[in-house]
């Protein structure tokens, strides 16, 4: 992976915000984390690009970087696998399937030890023992959510962001695991750049959810509040999918920069994405990009020519699956066998 180069951008106002980031901005870098959601159909490099911007994140800023990840879909951080510290819920152990492509539908792949893929296995207690204790500066965290809940409901209740009638508890759908988890980080830190890489924003926090017995409403709106907060408490926000209309605008409503992606056309004249009044984009410049190349912009500036990010090859061949079960042991680090 080359090294950044920011002179591959052309637009002060926005480079700086993206990709280099300071407690001390000024009239064209502010201070603080930043918050961005790149929209594009499939295959237009979203995953790529977000792998991308860790590798700038850890670079640039020695930011504690954590992949959303999820338990039996595609694990699409596997490009970063040898270097990955993998984090689960303690009480939990990991299976790891290598699912070819193009293979027999029947087969379930072959199983493997996670240990051996990625750099570390490590558990987490709590979400404040994950943040105080596990994340390390500068390194790749693919985190697993906690179906116990453990340590949410308690940053809830210190926090100054009570709602009538949440409550985080085991049972709920696990997912909910980071709207405490991202409260947690604007209440009780550490105060300094984390950067939350969350893919497929909107089956997080989906336009329309509505009120139902785990509070999920109320939840989208409490993490919608915690992401207002990221900019001043060193937070990295990084959301993609496919369309802004599939996001809740409690969300929307506080991203201040868009990618639009190749393949599709990109807000401009008289439309702006959900969240935005306006652009200065007055022509679709992005429906005949190439894969791998995409448009910063904010209401007021946008990059061109487009950026572009090279492509990044998997350690194995397929698919990697992961699943977790409860084990009665609760385990300390395990060291991989994988190497950087």
């Amino acid at each position: 992976m080359p090294k950044f180069d920011p002179d591959q951008f052309d637009e002060d106002s926005l480079v700086p915000a993206f990709w280099d980031h300071t407690w001390d901005g000024g009239r064209n870098q502010p201070s603080g984390g930043v918050e961005w959601f790149a929209t594009g159909p499939p295959n237009s490099g979203k995953t790529t690009l977000a792998l991308r911007a860790a590798q700038i994140d850890m670079e640039v800023n020695n930011s504690r970087v954590v992949w959303r990840a999820a338990t039996g879909s595609r694990s699409e951080w596997l490009p970063y696998a040898p270097v990955a510290h993998v984090c689960l819920p303690k009480g939990y152990e990991a299976t790891a399937r290598v699912v070819p492509k193009g293979g027999n539908r029947n087969s379930m792949g072959k199983e493997v030890p996670l240990k051996d893929v990625v750099r570390k296995v490590t558990h987490y207690s709590d979400i404040m023992d994950l943040n105080l204790n596990v994340l390390q500066d500068g390194v790749f965290h693919v985190v697993y959510p906690d179906a116990k809940m453990r340590g949410c409901q308690w940053v809830y209740e210190e926090s100054d962001k009570v709602i009538d009638g949440v409550e985080f508890q085991h049972g709920d759908p696990v997912d909910h695991w980071w709207f405490g988890w991202a409260l947690s980080l604007v209440e009780r830190g550490p105060f300094d750049w984390t950067t939350w890489i969350c893919d497929e924003v909107a089956s997080l926090a989906r336009e329309g959810v509505s009120k139902d017995k785990y509070a999920t409403l109320q939840k989208v709106q409490l993490a919608g509040t915690a992401v207002e907060d990221f900019r001043k408490n060193g937070i990295i926000g990084l959301f993609f999918d496919h369309k802004d209309k599939h996001l809740h605008n409690l969300w929307t409503d506080r991203i201040r920069w868009r990618v639009a992606m190749n393949g599709t056309a990109n807000p401009h004249g008289g439309s702006a994405p959900k969240g935005f009044e306006s652009v200065r984009m007055e022509e679709d410049v992005t429906s005949d990009l190439d894969i791998g190349e995409a448009v910063l912009y904010n209401e007021q500036a946008f990059t061109w020519p487009p950026i572009t990010w090279p492509e990044i090859s998997k350690p194995i061949h397929g698919d990697l699956k992961v699943y977790l079960s409860e084990s009665d042991s609760d385990r300390a680090t395990v060291a991989g066998g994988a190497s950087a």
